[in-house]
């Protein structure tokens, strides 16, 4: 418990940190955590594989796609298009389908767009608003937290084999308060939606963090890993703390543009 309040303090003060400071600095922070989660994703599956250039090629797509608007200002298309292009035309001088295939290279690009995609939505609305941007956190983070602490404390009856230590209880606990404190939260900083609408909203939310968190726990378990990396104590690896922020993200720019 010690080291994953540690773990929660250092992300909270880098993520609060970054916020303060700026649109800029808030994207630099952005773009390193995406692209430690991309490696997180090349080294579950390609760690020992012999695909250097590969690698390094899927690092610099991937840093393309994010610093794309900041700076280069191409039409997103063209970026989309030479990844899938770039990624795929490896396969041709790879003279072994168990080093590099056509499977590999869409599961690169896949993880590229799914990534970049998520972690610019996040950027996009910090630049719109920052309390819109923290709402997402809030969401996520606190989906998670209550659902962890009620889960150890009171939870009994299993919910999945993805993730054996997640409990009935504790998502269902972690799925009211996050829907309250984040319709709350919302409701009473932003006021740009009615208190229904808000409410909906947030109930989406938390059922995108939850499933977020199962979804990359399902990816963990399909390749026999139980954390992504060890690189926030307590927690795991950037995708053990930020899965379902991927997910909220996504849901975010949906609700906003429905509602």
């Amino acid at each position: 418990m010690k080291k994953r309040l540690i773990g929660a303090f250092i992300v909270l003060s880098v993520l609060i940190t970054s916020l303060i400071l700026g649109d800029n600095v808030f994207a630099i922070v952005i773009s390193i955590i995406a692209l430690l989660g991309l490696k997180e994703l090349i080294d579950i599956k390609y760690k020992n594989r012999n695909i250097i250039f590969i690698k390094i090629l899927t690092y610099i797509l991937l840093g393309l796609f994010m610093f794309n608007n900041l700076v280069l200002k191409f039409d997103n298309k063209i970026v989309i298009c030479a990844s899938l292009i770039l990624l795929i035309l490896p396969i041709i001088f790879y003279d072994d389908k168990d080093k590099y295939n056509i499977n590999d290279s869409l599961y690169l690009f896949g993880i590229i767009f799914f990534l970049g995609y998520a972690f610019l939505n996040i950027i996009e609305i910090r630049n719109i608003s920052i309390v819109k941007c923290i709402y997402i956190f809030v969401i996520a983070f606190i989906t998670d937290t209550y659902a962890y602490i009620s889960g150890m404390l009171i939870g009994k009856h299993r919910f999945t084999d993805i993730s054996p230590k997640k409990t009935i209880e504790g998502c269902l606990i972690g799925g009211i308060m996050g829907s309250f404190i984040g319709s709350m939260f919302y409701y009473s900083l932003v006021s740009d939606l009615s208190l229904i609408k808000t409410i909906v909203m947030s109930l989406v939310l938390v059922f995108l963090s939850e499933t977020g968190d199962l979804a990359f726990s399902s990816i963990k378990r399909y390749f026999g890993k139980k954390d992504y990396s060890n690189i926030i104590p307590g927690h795991g690896g950037i995708l053990d703390r930020f899965d379902s922020v991927v997910f909220v993200s996504l849901g975010m720019l949906i609700m906003l543009g429905i509602l």
